[in-house]
């Protein structure tokens, strides 16, 4: 059994994913968390950006950077998990984004915010989950305005019959649907 081990991380090795060899890996792993999530042209996005055959091993980078770093040590962990959710989710795995997006929840507060963004993966969730009235009720809790997420709601309302990759199109958002 170890020499079966050993051949596949040799291989591993050999043939990298996604442009993810073990060297880059580990420069992944090491970047600072703003780095790795948020910078638009590197981290795991670098990946995800290759199309959507990079989108699975764009979400696993993101679970094992939360899992060697700790959610505890992270600033915006939740954010890290709906990272992971979206890519799995756009790559068709549902079951494997579900409980990822599910970590992004913000606690019960005072601010509205945080009320914003659950309303938002409520709706995600449901569309996921193929439920069209939860994701409605979800939509129609958000306001009417930038940076609440209801116009991404909307267009996976517009889209309900497509796979997420495409619902979560610019084109489902305004309606301009073919």
């Amino acid at each position: 059994m170890s020499a079966l081990l050993a051949l596949s991380a040799l291989f591993l090795q050999a043939t990298p994913v996604c442009g993810v060899d073990e060297a880059e890996r580990t420069r992944l792993m090491a970047l600072n968390e703003d780095a790795f999530d948020q910078d638009m042209q590197g981290g795991w996005r670098a990946v995800a950006n290759q199309g959507p055959d990079c989108f699975v091993t764009a979400a696993e980078l993101i679970q094992d950077y939360v899992a060697l770093h700790g959610a505890e040590n992270l600033e915006q962990p939740g954010l890290a998990h709906w990272h992971a959710g979206q890519m799995f989710a756009m790559a068709g795995e549902t079951e494997r984004a579900l409980p990822e997006l599910r970590l992004s929840y913000k606690p019960a507060s005072d601010n509205p915010m945080d009320a914003m963004w659950n309303s938002y993966a409520d709706g995600t969730i449901a569309f996921l989950e193929r439920d069209r009235e939860a994701l409605i009720a979800a939509r129609d809790a958000l306001p009417d305005r930038p940076m609440s997420n209801r116009g991404v709601l909307d267009g996976l309302i517009n889209c309900w019959d497509r796979p997420m990759m495409e619902a979560y199109q610019q084109d489902c958002r305004t309606g301009e649907v073919n």
